[in-house]
This record gives structure tokens, C-alpha cells and sequence, in this order.
């Protein structure tokens, strides 16, 4: 039970940072936010969580970079 809570915890976690650099981002050069986005993807994933892509997505989308 307590590995579970401890994986939602990271979760909400990877989820505010994402936001969070979406707040940032308008003064951030957008590659740099995006770069941010990867580094921290594969960080998750060298942990083994399994929730490393739907954060890169959400990253990346708060980053407000445009196509």
C-alpha cells in the first residue's frame, strides 16, 4: 500500500513540475523548457516508473510551445 501511495505522490509531483515550468516558460526560451521536458523523462525512466511518458506529454504541453 505504501509503494502505491508513494507512486501517486511522484506522479503529482511530476505533474506540478510540468506546470510549473509552463508558468516559466513565456520568459524561457521554448527548446530550453522542451529540453527541461526530456531530461527529466529520462531521469523517470532510469527510475522505473511507468508513468514517464504521460508526464513527458504533459511537460511538454505546458512548455505552450508553438508548432
Amino acid at each position: 500500500m505504501f509503494k502505491r501511495t508513494r507512486v501517486f505522490a511522484v506522479a503529482a509531483f511530476g505533474f506540478g513540475l510540468a506546470f510549473s515550468f509552463g508558468a516559466f516558460a513565456q520568459a524561457e526560451d521554448c527548446q530550453a523548457c522542451t529540453d527541461e521536458c526530456y531530461v527529466q523523462y529520462e531521469q523517470c525512466n532510469s527510475d522505473g516508473y511507468p508513468f514517464c511518458k504521460t508526464n513527458l506529454r504533459a511537460c511538454i504541453r505546458a512548455c505552450g510551445c508553438t508548432v
